[in-house]
């Protein structure tokens, strides 16, 4: 009785994030998608004309983006674009992983494949995301996630063992 009250909670949650994960990433693909709008708003000089100025700032270097020559404004605007489509592809891969987690859990299956898979998964992609940042806590979580993958597994284990005996 008392596990069948737990695994109630533990669908709720499940339910709960799988629909944070979808808002959040619904969030996250429509600042991409400014982003985008304001890099090609920026790259046909529309801010020239405004008076406002964008400086660059990479590997501790800063770049005022309007000193530059215009084809250098051009290939750099498409690399940003180019960069924040990589960034949305690994996002919605990491959002891919993590809804399958969270979709085991709310459906009652914790203790699956999917899950120990969907766990991996988002660990790889938290890891890349968090090297690419330049943050080691992206590293953190994603040693945390990896090391969920090993509970699960062994959950899934110990499902498999519990429900050969019986």
């Amino acid at each position: 009785m008392n596990a069948d009250n737990e695994l109630e909670k533990m669908k709720k949650w499940g339910h709960a994030l799988d629909k944070a994960i979808l808002i959040i990433c619904k969030i996250v693909y429509v600042f991409c998608l400014l982003a985008g709008v304001l890099i090609l708003v920026n790259m046909f000089g529309i801010f020239n004309t405004m008076g406002l100025t964008v400086d660059l700032t990479c590997f501790g270097y800063t770049i005022n983006f309007q000193e530059l020559s215009h084809p250098l404004q051009i290939a750099v605007s498409l690399l940003l674009i180019a960069m924040l489509v990589i960034t949305c592809i690994m996002v919605n891969a990491l959002v891919h992983a993590l809804r399958s987690v969270f979709q085991s859990i709310a459906n009652g299956r914790p203790f699956e494949n999917s899950t120990v898979k969907g766990f991996r998964k988002a660990a790889l992609w938290i890891a890349i995301l968090g090297v690419g940042n330049g943050k080691i806590s992206g590293l953190i979580i994603a040693a945390l996630c990896l090391f969920l993958s090993y509970v699960f597994h062994y959950g899934m284990l110990l499902q498999q063992e519990s429900d050969e005996t019986l």
